[in-house]
């Protein structure tokens, strides 16, 4: 008993199921099917064990198309923990997705209370599935005024503004992630991406190298440079430095002295290339730092 329960426990924990091959998936579905049914989750688990338990086999009954199981423990769990439970409420939202499609979610949510993290959270997902970005910024929006210590809640909206080419409202919301966890040399290094990309974007609306544009290149370079203090070998940092001041370097009339930017590509061409030449760096990486250096 004890290592079904552990089975089931760690798969909830670490999700695992939701990589499992199909053989492997439908045995750990009929484990769970036979430890809920047989009524010893109810004699040997807490309540929050439980609760844990019936999920997990909820979410498997959903996936490998066990509708009416996955409905069966829906009504199992409103009864022992009630409707206004917010998970209980995000399993509802998840059964009615996967039956009547994201509409008839979206309006069972939209009933819920709009503090809750989970309908919150689960709104987002499907607004974002259904490629609809003003809804789906509006929601990350309140997401975040509701709890606005949650650095993931902050990197999503950063990234959905980003898609939506709002690179100013971006790069704000990617400061609020740092104000959170001021050490993450890859939010440093995305900061200098969006500020290269709103670069681009002013220029090419003026036509011409503006100090708006220019001030945004020494945005990027400043967070790229962050990065790389951070994270001495890290080649999204590197590339970024080199492309930045780069395009800085190519200004014709610069607003300020591009000497020390000179000098920063070549020491960024350095780093990259002993990066290139030791092969300290993933494949990937190495392909990434190769094309940079090719190209600038």
């Amino acid at each position: 008993m004890t290592t079904i329960i552990d089975t089931l426990r760690n798969a909830h924990t670490t999700s695992s199921y939701l990589t499992l091959p199909a053989e492997s998936l439908q045995s750990l579905y009929d484990t769970s099917y036979k430890f809920v049914t047989s009524g010893a989750a109810a004699r040997s688990l807490h309540p929050e064990g439980l609760y844990n338990v019936f999920e997990l086999h909820f979410f498997l009954s959903i996936i490998t198309g066990k509708d009416s199981e996955a409905s069966a423990i829906l009504t199992t769990l409103t009864d022992r923990f009630g409707q206004d439970s917010h998970r209980v409420g995000v399993l509802r939202s998840i059964y009615l997705e996967a039956t009547d499609g994201p509409v008839k979610a979206l309006e069972f949510l939209s009933g819920r209370q709009d503090t809750e993290l989970g309908t919150l959270k689960r709104k987002i997902v499907i607004l974002k599935s259904s490629n609809q970005t003003s809804l789906y910024i509006s929601e990350l929006l309140k997401l975040v005024d509701n709890y606005p210590s949650d650095a993931e809640s902050w990197a999503e909206l950063a990234s959905a503004y980003l898609e939506a080419g709002m690179y100013a409202q971006s790069i704000f919301a990617l400061h609020e992630v740092l104000l959170l966890v001021p050490l993450a040399y890859n939010i440093n290094a995305l900061v200098g991406e969006t500020s290269l990309l709103y670069a681009s974007s002013l220029h090419a609306a003026s036509s011409s190298h503006s100090v708006a544009t220019e001030e945004r290149l020494l945005e990027a370079v400043k967070f790229f440079l962050r990065s790389v203090e951070l994270c001495e070998d890290y080649v999204r940092g590197w590339t970024g430095v080199l492309v930045a001041t780069n395009r800085i370097a190519a200004i014709q009339k610069p607003f300020s002295d591009t000497s020390k930017y000179k000098r920063l590509y070549d020491v960024a061409r350095k780093a990259l290339t002993k990066i290139v030449e030791t092969k300290d760096a993933s494949e990937s990486d190495l392909n990434a730092a190769q094309l940079v250096l090719k190209n600038y």
